[in-house]
């Protein structure tokens, strides 16, 4: 693991320097204009590292603008990188299939004002557009016949809220709102409830947020990744305090339901399913909230009624949901194989800066009809 993020990091790193190499050769040949371009760029880049290596000691306040500012460059970055790539493929083909003047294109893309605030121009309307689309939450719902329960129930599934130094208690409460209009007789949560650290979710009281939360018949969770993150006894304790359930490798059976909790897909010790389900009731309509939808054919064999994920946030933005459509038999969205259910939520929240390009984040609304 280890080595694959050094990896990770080794080209994240390449790529920036590529790309602060190319804007530099292309913004004007202004003193000032470049020492505050390469300015933002460079604390851009630095923001995250910064973030993971001090932000424990820093105070709430300057931990969350370099986690905000760094992981909003990140995306920011990738459509300026994809943008010189594009530019210079171009430039590569003009140069062996000459399609316009070389001399031409070079004075397009050397010191040019115009390109330069083109390509920036570009770029922020896509963040524009991105931001627009993560606050228009979208309301997915989907209706299960079962013969396994007594009266129709409505249950909101949610998942990957990342709550911390992204999500304010505003708008966690606007979300508390969203889905009491549901009118749910129950809630689930598909785990990374909480994000990278856990002291603003506690410094903004966000439990209390959660506590206004109205299901009769109960909140309901698992443990994503994050939760070790940011560490599993607070993680733990913050959910208990907000008002849910942590399923954790546990089976509740509860108004006719059987829910079965598993532990994140991240820790190789968990349970295994035939092992957590062994003694439950299979003439209950059984819930399995699982992390990360890995095996879906698991959940078949097992007679799983209806299994709810999130996690892969389908990439996010694109074109990393090609990644997580690949990675993944269902990245997004709902399928039915047999007897069993599924769906996988793209999340309520956002991990980092506040964009859904060519994504939506979501919650889900079931029916149980019988």
């Amino acid at each position: 693991m280890k080595s694959f993020f050094l990896t990770i990091l080794f080209f994240y790193v390449t790529a920036n320097v590529y790309a602060a190499i190319r804007i530099y050769q292309l913004i004007p040949a202004n003193a000032w204009v470049r020492i505050v371009v390469m300015g933002i760029f460079l604390l851009g880049f630095a923001s995250l590292l910064i973030f993971f290596r001090f932000g424990e000691a820093m105070p709430v306040g300057t931990a969350g603008f370099f986690y905000r500012f760094g992981t909003s460059w990140m995306i920011a970055f990738l459509y300026v990188f994809m943008l010189i790539l594009f530019v210079d493929l171009f430039r590569i083909i003009n140069w062996v299939a000459p399609i316009a003047d070389k001399e031409t294109v070079r004075g397009i893309f050397h010191h040019n004002a115009l390109t330069a605030v083109t390509g920036l121009g570009l770029t922020a309307l896509i963040l524009l557009y991105g931001n627009w689309q993560y606050h228009n939450k979208k309301r997915s719902h989907i209706t299960i016949k079962t013969e396994k329960i007594d009266k129709p129930m409505r249950i909101v599934g949610i998942s990957d809220l990342h709550l911390g130094y992204t999500i304010s208690k505003k708008e966690l409460s606007r979300w508390v709102e969203m889905i009491n209009a549901e009118n749910p007789d129950m809630v689930i949560i598909g785990g990374d409830l909480v994000d990278n650290q856990l002291r603003p979710v506690w410094m903004h009281s966000l439990d209390r947020e959660l506590l206004k939360i109205k299901a009769p018949l109960g909140v309901y969770a698992c443990t994503g990744n994050h939760e070790y993150i940011s560490g599993i006894k607070n993680s733990a304790d913050f959910y208990t305090r907000s008002g849910i359930t942590l399923l954790r490798d546990s089976v509740l059976q509860t108004n006719g339901l059987t829910i079965i909790g598993r532990e994140d897909h991240s820790r190789k010790n968990r349970k295994t399913l035939p092992e957590l389900i062994k003694n439950s009731d299979n003439r209950t309509f059984s819930i399995l909230l699982n992390h990360q939808p890995y095996y879906l054919d698991e959940a078949v064999r097992e007679g799983i009624d209806f299994q709810f994920s999130g996690h892969t946030h389908r990439g996010q933005v694109f074109p990393a949901s090609l990644i997580t459509d690949k990675i993944f038999e269902l990245s997004q969205g709902y399928i039915q194989k047999k007897n069993t259910h599924f769906y996988v939520s793209s999340g309520l929240g956002i991990w980092g800066g506040k964009f859904r390009i060519g994504t939506r984040s979501e919650y889900l609304v079931l029916d149980l009809e019988n």
